[in-house]
């Protein structure tokens, strides 16, 4: 499996809508590594409450859960 990467655009974008003019890129590469994790650590928990449901389907229902 390759390793998962977001586009540079998109991580500027998201600095300066939240109000971030300049970043450097290890910060870039920071903020990168925690979106990541985070939206690992959520799917997974959104995969076992649709398992727990007998599921195959993750649903809104189960991501919202998982965030929680």
């Amino acid at each position: 499996m390759s390793e998962v990467r977001i586009k540079k655009n998109t991580l500027l974008r998201l600095a300066r809508k939240s109000g971030i003019k300049r970043i450097s890129k290890e910060a870039l590469m920071e903020v990168e590594n925690f979106i990541l994790e985070l939206t690992e650590k959520v799917s997974k928990r959104a995969i076992d409450l649709a398992t727990h449901a007998k599921r195959m389907t993750v649903k809104k229902e189960d991501v919202e859960l998982a965030i929680r």
